[in-house]
Order: C-alpha cells, then sequence, then structure tokens
C-alpha cells in the first residue's frame, strides 16, 4: 500500500516536510531491490577472489537489512504521515541509507583486489551506478543522501590510498572529481525538489483563496439579486400604479395648458420605467435566463422602429438623427438586437451635445456590421476599458440620474455575448464615438409583417372583451379597471384567486383574456391561478402575468409556466399592445 498523508498540518512547512519523508519511502523499495541485485552481481564478479567467503558473509548480511528493511516499510507505509510522527520517519529515512552506506563500503574494501584494474573498474561501475541513482531517490532529504553517498563512494578512494595501485592517482582524481560533481548535483536536485514543493501548496493556497473569492462574489452577486428583487419589487408596485393612472388621464379632455405638465410627468415615469428595465435587464442576464431566439428578419424594419422612438429625444436635444437605408436580411434575435441598438442609440443621444447621430450598417464579407456614429463628448483612451463596467458613466459625477444608471453599454456587450456577435468600440476624446455589432446576413427571402414597425393594431379592438384583472394592490386594480374600461372593454376585477372564482361563478361567459399579478397572497402565484381558471372553463383562455419580480430563482420559476409574462412597471400602450396580441391568437 502506498504511504500516503494526514491532512491535519495546517502549514506549508510541515506539509512539505511530510511529502519529503513520503518520498523517501515510496522510493525505498525500489532502490533496496536495485541494492540486492546489484550486490549479487558484484559477488559473482568476484567469485574468484581470496576472500570470497567473507564476500558471502557480507552479501547475506546485506540481502538480510534490505529485505528485512522493505518487509517492515511494508507496514509502516498503512500508517499514515502525521505531524506528531513524521520526524521519527524522517531519522529512520536518514539512518536506514546511512547503514546501507555504510555496508556497501565494508563491500569494496572486501571485494577491492590491488593491482587488478579490470576488477577495481568493475567495483568502481557497480557504485557509480548505485550512488547516481541515490540521486534521485535519496534528494527530498540530504542527510540521508550524503550518509549514503560519502561512504559509498568514498570507499573506493580510501580504497585506492589505501593499496598504492599503479592507477592511484588516475582513479583517486576521478573518485575525487566525481564526488564533487554529484554532491553539487545532488544539492541543486534537492533545492529544485522542496521548491517544487512549496510551490505546489502556495498554487493549492492560492487556488482556494481564489475559490473563497470566486464564493465571496457570487454570494454578494445573488445578495444584490435578492436586494434589488426585493427593494424594487415593492417600489415597481406604484409605479405600475402611476403608469396606469397616467394612461388612463391622458383619455381625458384635459385643458390645454395642462397637457405640457402631463407630458412632463409621463416623461419622468419613463426615466423611471428605464432605470427599471436596465436593474430588470441585469437581473435577467445574472439568471441566464435569456435564450437567443434566432430569426432571419430585414434589419431596415428594427432601424425604423428605433429611429421613430428616439427620433423625438434627438429633436428636443437639437440633434440630427438619420439612418442610412440597408436592404440586409439578417440571422439573429429580433428582440435581443433591438434591445443592444436601442441601449446604444439611447448613449448617443445622452452624450451628444450637439451635431447628428447616425445608424447605419456596412458590408463585410458574409455580414455586416451594424453601427451607431454620434459627434458627440467621445472617450478618453484610458477610460475605454471601463466603459463596460456596470454603473460606469462618463462625466457624471453628481450622479444625475436623467442620464441613467450607467447600465446599458454593460447589457449592451453581455447581450451581444449571447448572440456571439462581436461589439466594438472606437472613440476620440471631444469628436464622438462608434459602436458597431458583427451581424451574420441571410439570404433567405421573409415577409415583413407590419407589426413590426408600426404600432400593433386589431379589427375588433378591445371593445367588449370580457378581462379578468388579479392584483393584491387595490391601487393597482383600480388604475388598471380605469384604463381597461377607456378602452371599451367588461372588466372583472379581485385581489385573490379565490375571489376570482367566485365571481366567475356567477357568470356564464368566459374570460377573454386574464391579467394576473405573478405574487399573490397566501403564496399563490399567477401560474396557479391561470391553470385554475383555464380548468374551470375547460379552455385555454389567453393570459399574461404582470410581475415585479427580479430574483434569479423567480425569472426561472416564471418563464418555466410558459405564459407571456410582462414587468412592473409598465406603460399602457405595453399593455394594450399585450392583450391585442392575446386576443388575435384567440381568433
Amino acid at each position: 500500500m502506498t504511504t500516503y498523508i494526514s491532512q491535519e498540518a495546517d502549514n506549508t512547512a510541515d506539509k512539505v516536510l511530510m511529502d519529503q519523508v513520503k518520498n523517501l519511502e515510496d522510493a525505498s523499495v525500489g532502490s533496496r531491490l536495485a541494492t540486492v541485485v546489484m550486490g549479487a552481481l558484484a559477488v559473482w564478479m568476484s567469485s574468484q577472489h581470496a576472500r570470497h567467503d567473507w564476500v558471502l558473509v557480507w552479501l547475506a548480511v546485506q540481502m538480510v537489512f534490505n529485505l528485512g528493511t522493505i518487509w517492515a516499510g511494508h507496514y509502516q507505509r498503512q500508517v499514515p504521515i502525521t505531524i506528531h510522527n513524521v520526524q521519527q520517519r524522517l531519522r529512520r529515512s536518514t539512518i536506514l541509507p546511512a547503514i546501507n552506506g555504510l555496508l556497501w563500503a565494508s563491500g569494496i574494501l572486501l571485494m577491492w583486489v590491488p593491482g587488478d584494474f579490470v576488477m577495481q573498474l568493475s567495483i568502481i561501475f557497480f557504485i557509480v551506478g548505485i550512488s547516481s541513482g541515490s540521486l534521485h531517490t535519496l534528494r527530498p532529504c540530504l542527510p540521508a543522501l550524503f550518509m549514503f553517498f560519502i561512504p559509498c563512494v568514498g570507499s573506493i578512494l580510501v580504497a585506492t590510498l589505501w593499496f598504492h595501485d599503479a592507477h592511484t592517482v588516475v582513479v583517486a582524481l576521478g573518485t575525487s572529481a566525481y564526488m564533487i560533481w554529484c554532491s553539487g548535483y545532488g544539492v541543486t536536485a534537492h533545492r529544485a525538489l522542496i521548491t517544487s514543493m512549496y510551490k505546489h501548496y502556495e498554487a493549492a493556497e492560492l487556488a482556494i483563496k481564489l475559490q473563497t473569492q470566486k464564493e465571496i462574489a457570487e454570494a454578494a452577486t445573488h445578495a444584490k439579486s435578492r436586494f434589488l428583487a426585493a427593494a424594487s419589487h415593492d417600489m415597481r408596485q406604484p409605479m405600475h400604479a402611476l403608469n396606469l393612472y397616467l394612461g388612463a388621464l391622458a383619455n381625458y379632455d384635459l385643458p390645454a395648458e395642462a397637457r405640457p405638465v402631463l407630458d412632463k410627468v409621463r416623461e419622468c415615469a419613463q426615466t423611471m420605467d428605464d432605470m427599471f428595465s436596465a436593474l430588470l435587464d441585469i437581473s435577467r442576464l445574472d439568471a441566464s435566463v435569456l435564450t437567443p431566439n434566432l430569426n432571419v428578419f430585414p434589419v431596415a424594419s428594427m432601424l425604423r422602429k428605433v429611429q421613430l422612438e428616439f427620433s423625438q429625444q434627438a429633436r428636443a436635444k437639437g440633434l440630427e438623427l438619420r439612418v442610412a437605408p440597408c436592404s440586409a436580411l439578417i440571422l439573429s434575435d429580433p428582440e435581443l438586437l433591438e434591445n443592444i441598438l436601442r441601449n446604444l442609440v439611447s448613449n448617443a443621444v445622452r452624450y451628444t451635445i450637439n451635431g447628428k447621430i447616425l445608424i447605419g450598417c456596412r458590408r463585410t464579407g458574409n455580414g455586416i456590421r451594424l453601427g451607431v456614429y454620434d459627434t458627440g463628448i467621445g472617450i478618453a483612451a484610458e477610460l475605454q476599458p471601463a466603459i463596460y463596467e456596470e454603473y460606469f458613466q462618463i462625466g457624471n459625477r453628481e450622479r444625475d440620474r436623467s442620464l441613467g444608471l450607467g447600465l446599458g453599454l454593460a447589457i449592451a456587450q453581455r447581450q451581444a455575448r449571447l448572440l456571439q456577435a462581436p461589439l466594438t468600440m472606437r472613440s476620440v476624446l471631444g469628436r464622438g464615438s462608434v459602436f458597431e455589432i458583427a451581424l451574420t446576413c441571410s439570404a433567405l427571402p421573409v415577409e415583413v409583417p407590419l407589426t413590426m414597425v408600426e404600432s400593433r393594431h386589431h379589427e375588433k379592438g378591445l371593445r367588449g372583451a370580457l378581462i379578468v384583472l388579479v392584483d393584491d394592490e387595490a391601487m393597482i386594480l383600480d388604475a388598471a379597471r380605469l384604463l381597461l374600461e377607456q378602452w371599451g372593454c367588461q372588466v372583472i376585477t379581485a385581489g385573490s384567486g379565490q375571489e376570482a372564482l367566485q365571481i366567475l361563478a356567477t357568470i356564464s361567459r368566459a374570460p377573454d383574456a386574464i391579467i394576473c399579478d405573478h405574487r399573490l397572497r397566501n403564496d399563490e402565484t399567477g401560474v396557479q391561478l391561470i391553470a385554475a381558471l383555464r380548468n374551470e372553463f375547460n379552455r385555454d383562455i389567453p393570459a399574461v402575468l404582470i410581475t415585479g419580480d427580479t430574483s434569479p430563482d423567480q425569472f426561472k420559476a416564471i418563464t418555466a409556466g410558459g405564459l407571456p409574462v410582462l414587468h412592473k412597471p409598465l406603460q399602457s400602450q405595453v399593455l394594450e399592445n399585450m392583450l391585442l396580441d392575446l386576443l388575435r391568437m384567440d381568433d
């Protein structure tokens, strides 16, 4: 059984010492067997020696010693090396080579034949082989190495000088040079081994520290997600109700002087919506719930949509927003790509004081590079590596929230990675910036539905549709009911699933659509309620979940239900478009 090391050592020096003993004990079996074999060969070659009987006795003693230590070591290696027995085992691993070295020294003196240079060379050959092997097997411990090596090789020097043969000087000089070289090599090999042991444990400790730091970072990310989920959920509720009330208020015949005020309030609400959307996008990316849905579509439709969205903001700042015509068909995820482009254009509008912004494409082999070019403030070279960091903003030390949260480029880059579409940037301070994303073109013809570039429209509209609205927030129920009734809907409101079922039990008509908050009271979820209502009417009633949750776990649970999801706070137009889509699919 191979020697193993106890894990109780708590410092590197102890671990290295235990490794030294392990290496010595593991190598001892092979080295002792080699010693026995080499000794037997040496005795066989000296069979004509006058003192052959004594040489046989020496061989017997050597074999008993080496085979005995192999047998004893077999049982010792079954005991773990610990900090309590390591010193004792190190002494044993040092003493045994010393005894073996002395045995070889006595054997050399017994087998040395004065005047027989061939026999002397044979003995020297055996000793060189054995001592060279010891440089490897005993290098973990210098005392063990030298206590074997010096008696073993030094005995040749003693025998040469004692008998004064004709070749004494040559053999003595050669032996001395060999001893000096081997000693230096042994010290070097020992230091290299010990250094490698220390580096091994240092690397292991570094890996543990890195793993710990990684776990801390992951815990911090999860803590951030939990905080966003807890804090933003509560903040989204009133913001959601506010947007619905503002949508309903816009349908009233207001005095002319009240319209600008309403527009400003809606602009403030839109700014807060953008902030919530940015936090939502980051949370979705952290949760790894986004999966690209690749389709072939014309890039022109997306460019037109983005142009319509940002043209008013650009005009308000006195900027020229221009879109270069592009007829390319691309293979990508329309939603993700549009979100990337929106972030890039929003960033360009935000940081361009005067001049123009151009959105366009340029051909590159079998693809295009979709770019946003601006004449804005530009980015200094030393700041460019940091622009994709979360919450990093240039020129916003006052933390002006009208300039956003500094998440747009971070989101764009991470979404571009999901699409495997490299996002690159070029910028000159004071002259502007260029952001480009590489896209793959497709030769497949497609028909573009008008819904991709224009507001959605339904022949019947929403008038007369029976909508079930479930939310445990009375304010949201009231605001959504008011807005839906303005659209001509019949509305049933409920604060829980049980209440909704009780009300619907009194009518015979099945609802046309269900709008349900995901998180209800008493641990009830919107997914459960929608399933219950569908089961009640034995019909796959169109439904949409509304949620303010941003935690990764909630994202995964919600998306697993397969229902369309809208996130609070949302604009009234978004809700209207979703209902129109649901009713269209139900026709």
